[in-house]
């Protein structure tokens, strides 16, 4: 055998036996154990324990209970909500109706006030139209007056 070979055998056997109280030692330690007075003592602070738990139960059961109390009513309230929107909608289509309705009656009575409008229109033009015809028709008939008057005379008249 070649001298370094053994000299790292001989290294290696003896650092193993180092390194392994290395690890013992450096490694986490075991968990104490508690004694007896220790036992004895968290035995007479059971009850106390309990009470402290019971109580946190209570303030749980408390705590739960006003939590469905708001729940409760939420629920009301939301169907409160619910039941005013509905009614809302509801009064939205009436006054829809109701809208349309109006313009309607509205677009009729436009259309009647525009038909009168026009028939005062062509009475004033047709009473206009009569009375020029009245007005021309008399102013011809004094004309073929005068005129026949003066063929009759004989004469000029001025």
């Amino acid at each position: 055998m070649k001298p370094f070979v053994r000299w790292c055998r001989i290294t290696v056997i003896a650092a193993l036996p180092l390194f392994i109280m290395l690890i013992y030692t450096a490694g986490p330690t075991p968990k104490a154990h508690a004694g007896l007075w220790s036992d004895l003592k968290s035995i007479y602070d059971t009850p106390a324990k309990v009470d402290e738990l019971e109580q946190q139960y209570k303030d749980s059961i408390d705590r739960l209970q006003e939590f469905s109390d708001k729940q409760a009513e939420l629920e009301a309230l939301q169907q409160e909500l619910t039941r005013q929107n509905e009614e809302y909608r509801l009064q939205n289509e009436r006054l829809l109706e109701q809208n349309r309705e109006l313009e309607a009656k509205m677009q009729q009575a436009e259309e009647r006030r525009a038909s009168l409008k026009q028939g005062v229109a062509w009475t004033v033009l047709a009473v206009s139209a009569a009375l020029l015809a009245y007005m021309a028709a008399t102013r011809i008939w004094r004309y073929r007056v005068y005129r026949s008057q003066r063929r009759d005379e004989g004469g000029t008249a001025l």
